[in-house]
């Protein structure tokens, strides 16, 4: 998945980069050297959560894309955690050694809270990343709002069912917010249609194979219903796959992320009814820091990127705005 996110931690002065083995480090601008000046390009630094999933892959591509477009005024560097909040940890407190003018961070979990604040306490600005803290020690944090594209999922399934219906709901990770939020979205919107009823499905952990298995055993239940809705669009395409495979045809498939080409042809080919994007938040973070360092504080502590729908009938206009789709 887009994985877990939530707003979600430091370590080894020594380490510097060695300390960071396994994080992958990325760096951009003209190498420290102001044309003409001969003075230092400030740095901004960016702790990754992992650059592993297509959502996050996604979110690396536009964020160095943007920061390119800087790259007279800042150097910018990325390095991946790897899911690993230790890892996180050391690589904030190496970028610390290294004095960045800007800080931005997608925790891995709220483990990485504390070095989030000793780099706030040192007076760099902080920007955090679709997932947040358990601290207000920040400047700035960028996401989507999982709630309130639950709540969009919700009204669109209870529409496209005509208010009558049963939707199987098949599950992010279990305890992870975006979990929760996007399961207590959708829940509050369908109260709108009292002729749907909801299957709270299993936890497939955001994947695809998991979703699968899953709806394989499902069907086996011969419990009926007439829809699906995935937390993420990995397990969308895993449950249409088990559909597909049991030869069962005509049930409306809800997904969220919209970072793929491949959701998108999915939805273009009538195998899956819809998605709903969860922004990257890579691109407005570096402008954020760009304008940062000129002076300008945001003037609100949190941005809330915007969702839209994704359907057949949008798709081709959708992928002619979003060209850095994960393929």
């Amino acid at each position: 998945m887009m994985k877990i996110r939530w707003m979600g931690w430091v370590l080894v002065a020594g380490a510097a980069l060695a300390g960071c083995s396994g994080g992958q480090s990325e760096v951009s601008g003209d190498g420290g050297s102001a044309a003409g000046s001969g003075a230092e390009l400030p740095l901004v630094a960016f702790a990754q959560a992992n650059s592993q999933d297509p959502w996050r892959q996604v979110f690396d591509a536009e964020m160095k894309a943007t920061a390119a477009t800087h790259d007279k005024e800042f150097r910018f560097e990325l390095q991946d955690a790897q899911d690993d909040a230790n890892k996180q940890i050391g690589l904030i407190e190496t970028y610390l050694v290294k004095s960045p003018k800007v800080l931005l961070v997608s925790p891995c979990e709220v483990a990485v809270t504390m070095a989030v604040e000793t780099a706030y306490d040192r007076g760099i600005p902080v920007i955090l990343l679709d997932r947040a803290i358990e601290s207000e020690k920040y400047t700035c944090w960028i996401g989507g709002d999982n709630e309130q594209i639950g709540r969009a999922a919700g009204k669109f399934m209870g529409e496209k069912l005509g208010g009558k219906g049963t939707v199987l709901m098949v599950q992010g990770l279990a305890g992870a917010t975006p979990t929760e939020q996007r399961r207590n979205g959708f829940l509050e919107a369908i109260k709108e249609f009292p002729g749907v009823t909801v299957i709270e499905g299993d936890f497939c952990d955001y994947q695809r194979q998991k979703a699968r298995s899953y709806m394989e055993t499902f069907l086996q239940s011969g419990k009926a219903f007439d829809a699906v809705y995935a937390h993420n669009d990995e397990m969308a395409i895993g449950a249409y796959l088990a559909l597909e495979a049991s030869g069962v045809k005509g049930k409306a498939i809800v997904g969220i992320d919209a970072c793929q080409q491949e959701i998108v042809d999915y939805i273009k080919a009538g195998k899956v009814t819809a998605t709903f994007k969860y922004p990257t938040p890579g691109a407005k973070g570096i402008e954020v820091a760009a304008a940062l360092l000129k002076g300008e504080t945001p003037k609100e502590k949190k941005i809330v990127l915007e969702t839209e729908i994704v359907t057949a009938e949008n798709a081709d206009e959708f992928l002619a705005k979003n060209t850095n789709l994960a393929k």
